[in-house]
């Protein structure tokens, strides 16, 4: 299966748009960037990790790096694509609050419904101004004139928004907060592995400095303190309950050494792995 790399299709900046004709079927591919797909006219069978989707003129499909992607072939069909970094999304927080909820919400069937998953569609009453969002980025982006990544910006920011506010329709304040127990959930599963800043805010789609301001607000505490905690719970669970050596429990725990368990057992707990599996 192909990657499309980021290199290879953003050339200029953090953002690519083109218009094109579906003459030829694309084979099951992936990429390295976010790719929003905007019907401009004609209908095909788009497929997005494994659900088919028939897609006509005012629907949007929105994929992740982690999606698989597939469509067939019909001159008639067109469509703009948008590809881009989470890193365009200024650190504004409605603008990254936006990206972030769009395309986690889009990650869970149960959230968005299985019949619309992967796919928004507008109705002929909106097409006409979303259209016209659309047009003006492309246009932007072909002409480059002085500050054109700062247009292109902010239509997309405005573009997103009309994304959101679909997507959000009928979903409650609880379910946005489930995104917070899956971020939670992975940081708990993943411990042995490298949980940095730049990684986290890369799979859940934020703007870094945003992701570490607004997890303090969630959480009570920085990202790096919180994953801290959560290795030392582990340690001293498996302190308890297994005969593993120290050096062990520092590696299944993420610890980069012996020395840095024992440091966090100075700081939090006043003692030493050994002392306190007597």
């Amino acid at each position: 299966m192909r990657t499309y790399t980021t290199d290879e299709c953003i050339k200029y900046g953090n953002i690519h748009l083109v218009k094109n004709s579906c003459i030829k079927k694309e084979p099951i591919h992936t990429h390295e960037f976010i790719e929003i797909v905007y019907v401009l006219s004609g209908q095909v069978e788009q497929t997005i990790n494994g659900q088919i989707h028939e897609v006509k003129r005012g629907d949007v499909l929105f994929m992740g790096t982690d999606c698989t992607h597939s469509f067939g072939a019909d001159p008639k069909y067109s469509y703009v694509n948008i590809l881009f970094s989470p890193d365009i999304v200024s650190d504004d927080k409605s603008s990254a609050y936006s990206i972030f909820s769009l395309f986690f919400l889009s990650s869970f069937n149960e959230l968005c419904g299985e019949a619309n998953f992967g796919k928004i569609s507008f109705d002929s009453s909106e097409i006409d101004e979303i259209e016209f969002i659309v047009l003006k980025m492309l246009s932007e982006y072909r002409e480059k004139n002085f500050s054109w990544e700062t247009v292109v910006g902010n239509y997309l920011n405005v573009f997103i928004t009309k994304l959101l506010r679909k997507v959000q329709a009928g979903i409650d304040s609880s379910e946005i907060d489930d995104m917070w127990d899956d971020l939670a959930g992975y940081i708990e599963t993943n411990l042995s592995s490298k949980l940095s800043l730049t990684l986290l805010a890369k799979k859940y789609f934020y703007n870094p400095s945003y992701f570490s301001r607004i997890f303090k607000e969630k959480f009570g505490m920085t990202l790096s303190e919180y994953i801290t905690r959560k290795r030392l719970d582990h340690a001293v669970s498996l302190l308890k309950e297994s005969e593993l050596s120290i050096e062990d429990i520092s590696s299944k725990c993420g610890f980069s050494d012996r020395s840095s368990l024992y440091h966090c057992f100075s700081r939090y707990l006043n003692s030493s792995p050994n002392s306190y599996r007597k």
